[in-house]
């Protein structure tokens, strides 16, 4: 039988572009979103677009744990099914 190989997160195909993508929008999402409340209540741009800045890393790094621990499921569930289906096939060439 041969060696099983388990995938991390930047190996997984789909994976780690999802993550990129997660944070990117996360990050862009943080940062839209704390500018427009700085202008929208009234706060002068230049320390607007500093809090914003704080906001999109914030945004940034709570995306990138949801989306790592997401897909740290994922990838489980997909190991745990992988398994039992080599299980399910042995069990069926035994009784053969």
């Amino acid at each position: 039988m041969s060696a099983s190989h388990l995938t991390s997160l930047a190996e997984h195909p789909r994976a780690a572009g999802a993550i990129r993508r997660s944070k990117a929008l996360g990050g862009f999402g943080g940062y839209g979103l704390t500018l427009a409340g700085g202008v929208t209540h009234g706060a002068q741009l230049a320390p607007a677009l500093e809090h914003a800045v704080a906001g999109g890393v914030a945004g940034y790094l709570v995306t990138w744990a949801i989306a790592v621990s997401v897909w740290r499921r994922v990838l489980t569930g997909q190991a745990v099914a992988a398994a039992r289906r080599n299980r399910a096939r042995s069990a069926e060439e035994t009784t053969r």
